[in-house]
Formats: structure tokens, sequence, C-alpha cells
């Protein structure tokens, strides 16, 4: 059982069933679109988590990859007349090309150098989203029809549970890199380059891989997205995209194993719950941050991480230390 925990897998099983039992708790269809949406941002900030919590490379570049794989995935519909099955997978791809022809340049660039070659490129996505209106859609984007199978049709239910399977495997993928050789290269990259590279890390192999991977995490999450909002505009790779998995960064604890899933839980939920406070909102919400940010470095996760280790700490035995207690003493007498 130690184990299990310690690998985070029996965590995974538990989190995994509470999502399965949530749409029987729920009242509206308004209740299932919010839960939902907890895992796209779960899975989008699971790559994040990856590129920047455990490599060290900021990028701003996730929101427009988010963007990138819903229109990947609308298009190939709608211009070409795929099925979704097909176009699913062909869109990630796409991603992932578009991720390593752009990485392989600006992967040179370190901290805020990164940042800002990143967010210039997410930029020219939205402009380049809004004006090409005869391929894009511009500001109306694109209609993303409901995936069916001959009378079937995939229902906002189903739609949920499909994405709680994916947020799942993914959370699996994220946690076993973590885990395994990669992740400890990754984090040799984070805390230095160049000693990194003396040990025989290939720096620049690693934060390729990485960057591609982070992409994928946010296609997968936009084209789930598009799904859930059966359209994609250019609302998807605009900077609020970023502020909000910056702020999963934060609550759920950057560079922890399940930071990505309760800091989108908090996300997701906590507008909701400060709605009633009205022009107070975003004064709470924001002194909510503060606090996280001088209090809690490590976030929510990082918390329940310590409490789980001091609860599965072996303590000694009341018997054997008064023995050696008393050893000691009869020596020093």
């Amino acid at each position: 059982m130690r184990s299990l925990f310690r690998n985070g897998n029996l965590a995974i099983v538990l989190i995994v069933v509470v999502a399965l039992i949530l749409p029987a708790l729920l009242s509206s269809g308004y209740q299932l679109r919010m839960v939902s949406i907890i895992w796209v941002f779960a899975l989008l900030a699971m790559g994040f988590n990856l590129l920047y919590g455990i490599t060290g490379q900021i990028s701003m570049a996730q929101q427009a990859f988010f963007a990138i794989g819903a229109y990947g995935f609308a298009m190939l519909q709608a211009k070409l007349g795929w099925s979704p099955f097909v176009a699913l997978p062909v869109a990630v791809v796409i991603v992932a090309c578009v991720a390593a022809v752009i990485g392989l340049p600006l992967l040179r660039l370190r901290t805020h150098y990164l940042a800002m070659a990143t967010l210039a490129f997410s930029l020219m996505m939205v402009g380049l989203t809004n004006r090409w209106v005869d391929f894009t859609g511009g500001s109306a984007g694109i209609q993303i029809r409901t995936i069916t199978v001959g009378d079937w049709s995939m229902s906002r239910a189903e739609l949920y549970y499909t994405l709680v399977i994916v947020a799942a495997i993914g959370l699996v993928i994220h946690n076993f890199i973590i885990s395994g050789h990669l992740g400890r290269a990754m984090q040799a990259v984070r805390d230095d380059e160049t000693g990194a590279e003396s040990l025989g890390v290939n720096v620049t192999a690693v934060k390729l891989r990485v960057f591609v991977l982070a992409a994928v995490y946010a296609a997968v999450g936009g084209i789930g997205y598009g799904l859930i909002s059966r359209q994609v505009n250019p609302s998807f790779g605009e900077f609020p995209v970023i502020v909000s998995l910056l702020t999963i960064a934060v609550v759920g604890g950057l560079g922890t194993r399940f930071g990505p899933v309760i800091g989108a839980i908090v996300v997701v939920l906590a507008p909701q719950a400060l709605a009633r406070f009205g022009e107070f909102e975003t004064l709470i919400y924001g002194l909510c941050l503060g606090v996280f940010l001088i209090f809690l470095p490590n976030g929510l996760s990082g918390v329940m991480e310590r409490l789980g280790a001091r609860m599965l700490r072996p303590s000694s035995a009341p018997g054997r230390r008064s023995v050696t207690k008393n050893i000691v003493e009869g020596g020093a007498r």
C-alpha cells in the first residue's frame, strides 16, 4: 500500500473513481460542463508542469498549441470531411510537428527570452486566426460537430467520461516521466544545464522532447475543449488561457505530481464560488493568489504530499526507544 501511494498509483485510482461517480451527484448540464472543463485544463497544466515545473523552460506558447489542436481537429472535419477518429490523431501530430519546428530555434533561448519568444508566437497565432477569415472563420470561428458513429451520437456525459479517461492516462504518463530517467534528466537541465551536459545529458534533445510533449498535452486539451464548446475560435489562443495556466501552477503546485489536477479543480470552480461577492470577486481572487504565493509556494499538492509523507513515515517503537535511552544513560553513569 505504501509503495502504491508513493508512486501515485493509488491516488490516481482514487481520483478516477471520484471523477466517474461525480456526474451522478450533479443536477444540471452547466455543472457537467464545468467539471468537464476541469479535465481539459488539467491536461493543459500537465504539459506545462513537465516543461516549466520539472525542466525549467518557461514557455508562453501552450495556449497557441491548445488553439492549433482544436483548429486542426475542426478544420480537418469541416474542410476535408474527415472522420473525427482520424482528424483527432492527425491534429495532434500536426501540433507535435509545429512544436518541433519552432522548438529547435526557440529553445536555444533561456529564461525570459524564451518566454517572450514563445509569447510572440502565440500572438502571431491569435492574429492569424482573427484575420484569415476564409480559412479560420475569423472571430466567429468554426463549428465542431458532435462525434457520431452511425445512429449513435456522443452525449455530454459520455464526453465527460472520455475526458476523465484521457486525463487519467495523461496523469499516469506525467507521473511515470517524473519518476523515470527522463524525469531526472529534466530536473538536471532545470537546475544547471552546463552541469547536466558534463554528466552526459543531451540538453537540447531533452528540452525539445519535453517541449513537443507539452504541446501534445495542450493539443489534446484543446480538442477536448472544442468538443465541450462545440466550436473553436481565437479566444482559445488568447492571453487569459496562459493566465489560467499560471494560476493552476501556483495553486496546485509547480513541479508536483498532482498539482495540475488540484490546481485545475480550484481554478475552474473558484470563480463560481466567488461570484456571490459581486464586484469584490476579483479582489478576493487576487488576495487568495497572494496568500498562495507567500505562504504556500509549493501549492496545495505540495502540502498534501508532505502530509502523506508524514503519515507513511515509520515511527520508532516505544519499547526500542526506551531501551536505547537506558543504555545511553547507563553509559553516562
